[in-house]
């Protein structure tokens, strides 16, 4: 009885090494994949920010664009209410497809 329960313990302790090695090696390689997407989030993170600034950049230009034309008199406030709902108001055209990666 006494080699049965020594070999029962054995086999208990064998187990339990197996699940720790099982769990460390999960456990980093759920690290890595932790530190790849803050790698991804940190480059996202830079390109929104440099797409926000290219945005009120264009902002900033269309004011210009559009002061310039009220002050040369080429075109007045209708007109340029008519070229904004133009703008923003209709489809494109143009149809995005996603492949799932990120560009």
């Amino acid at each position: 009885m006494c080699a049965v329960s020594e070999l029962t313990a054995a086999l208990a302790v064998a187990l339990v090494v197996a699940l720790a090695a099982f769990a460390v090696r999960r456990i980093r390689e759920l690290g890595d994949d932790v530190r790849e997407l803050a790698d991804r989030v940190r480059e996202l993170s830079v390109r929104l920010e440099a797409t926000e600034q290219d945005a009120a950049s264009a902002l900033a230009q269309a004011d210009v664009a559009e002061s310039v034309l009220l002050d040369k008199g080429v075109a007045d406030e209708d007109d340029l209410e008519a070229a904004r709902a133009r703008s923003s108001g209709g489809e494109s055209g143009y149809v995005r497809t996603r492949d799932g990666d990120l560009h």
